[in-house]
């Protein structure tokens, strides 16, 4: 891996390990903010921030679970009952989104940080894109088999922001009444894009995942970047 582990100190003391990786060079670029899903900063989670370093990004995954049963866990049966204990503790979604409010804004100060930032979730942390774009200031987002959408619907209505949503019509935290719910909270929004994926079950960007889909998660990054591009070079300030 060619990033790096830096500590961030969150709201509450805790001191979060953070995997970075950044761009070649020494050109400004926009930072990416990773959400992790309920099995932690994993190989799988730091490989997509190498990806997003070759392609000219900063990339942090902050480790969200940083208490309790802290950091990355297998993808076994034990592992997958840890993970459900993981996103049902109290308070654990102010939790998160406070650890990557404190993240966001680390990486703003960073001296390779042109000033953008982005936020992308996977599964629990999937939410997070969008919370991030609404509550945080990111300029944009993307989800990948986020699940807990049916609480987010207040939050898309108000997003102007470019945002990517990305499911497999296999999911199991997607059900067709959520789509449409889904969709028409984003249909002000002409940055707004959902794209589903036949054939496809939730977890889908993971290789250690048994359902892992190449194909998919290969055309999610390319949507992705597509839609990050332009915050490698935003336009300038206008004069007051």
């Amino acid at each position: 891996m060619p990033g790096q582990t830096v500590k961030i100190t969150a709201h509450d003391g805790v001191v979060l390990d953070c995997y970075l990786a950044l761009p070649a060079g020494t050109a400004k670029a926009p930072c990416i903010v990773m959400s992790a899903g309920a099995f932690g900063v994993n190989k799988d989670l730091m490989e997509v921030c190498d990806w997003w370093a070759s392609k000219g990004f900063m990339a942090i995954a902050p480790e969200q679970w940083s208490r309790g049963d802290k950091g990355a866990i297998p993808m076994s049966d034990d592992g997958r009952k840890r993970a459900m204990a993981r996103i049902q503790t109290p308070g654990i979604a102010d939790s998160v989104k406070a650890d990557l409010d404190v993240t966001l804004k680390a990486m703003r100060k960073h001296e390779r940080c042109n000033g953008k930032t982005a936020i992308m979730g996977y599964c629990f942390g999937g939410p997070f894109a969008v919370i991030g774009v609404v509550e945080l200031g990111c300029d944009a987002g993307g989800s990948y088999h986020g699940g807990g959408f049916d609480k987010q619907l207040d939050n898309l209505k108000k997003n102007t922001k470019p945002i990517q949503i990305h499911w497999g019509d296999k999911d199991f935290a997607l059900n067709p009444e959520l789509l449409e719910k889904v969709k028409a909270a984003c249909a002000h929004n002409k940055d707004a894009e959902i794209f589903i994926y036949p054939g496809v079950e939730h977890g889908y960007t993971q290789p250690e995942s048994p359902i892992y889909s190449k194909a998919a998660t290969d055309l999610s990054w390319e949507r992705t970047l597509k839609m990050l591009e332009p915050l490698k070079n935003p336009p300038p300030a206008k004069a007051a």
